[in-house]
């Protein structure tokens, strides 16, 4: 109970961050301040950014970071001991999380299609 606790904890602390630095500023889309999210999933899924709502993609991709985060935290801290394997299980599971949660999100965004 104590995990589920300090990951919503982390949970939170780590989207109100998020909220603070990326989202409360993004109201529009521009075209010249596109995030690498967006950019990877137009390129990689063929999205339309026309047929998709910015802001409603803003929390989305913002949640999913967080998600990402929050739980590499938990695992590297709690079932890896050693600071050089913590970074090396670190790096890894961001990698895979991100292309899952990505290619989760790409194929939800290329369904609105």
């Amino acid at each position: 109970m104590r995990y589920v606790f300090e990951y919503l904890v982390v949970f939170l602390l780590v989207f109100v961050i998020n909220y603070f630095l990326f989202i409360r500023k993004k109201k529009r889309y521009n075209k010249k301040k596109v995030p690498v999210e967006l950019s990877y999933l137009l390129l990689v899924y063929k999205i339309d950014i026309k047929k998709i709502n910015y802001k409603k993609f803003v929390w989305v991709y913002s949640l999913v970071n967080t998600f990402i985060i929050s739980t590499v935290y938990m695992i590297i801290m709690y079932l890896v001991d050693g600071i050089i394997w913590q970074l090396i299980v670190g790096i890894i599971l961001l990698i895979l999380l991100t292309i899952i949660c990505y290619g989760i999100m790409g194929r939800f965004y290329e369904r609105k299609r």
